[in-house]
């Protein structure tokens, strides 16, 4: 499966953008990174780093492109990490 992204001002943006590539029939799992917050798994550099470089997608060298996409994996990874510390509820 080919990923894709797409970058908007909010997740809502950033979504309708995505939608608007796919196909109408395609299943696509769709994970949307919310504005991570400094704490132990994603420190508020990182943050900052990966929205310094996220205003200039379309200008970043090759380092640049490289960079954002080992922050991009961060995070999704510090999001998986605080997933795991929450306690499972059941219903």
């Amino acid at each position: 499966m080919q990923q894709q992204q797409e970058f908007g001002a909010t997740p809502q943006e950033a979504l309708s953008a995505l939608l608007q590539r796919l196909p109408p029939d395609t299943p696509a799992p769709i994970v949307i990174w919310p504005f991570n917050r400094g704490d132990a798994f994603w420190t508020d550099a990182q943050q900052t780093r990966l929205q310094d470089l996220k205003s200039r997608h379309d200008a970043l060298s090759p380092a640049e492109r490289s960079e954002i996409e080992e922050l991009i994996a961060s995070s999704f990874e510090a999001t998986l990490a605080r997933t795991q510390t929450v306690p499972s509820v059941k219903s």
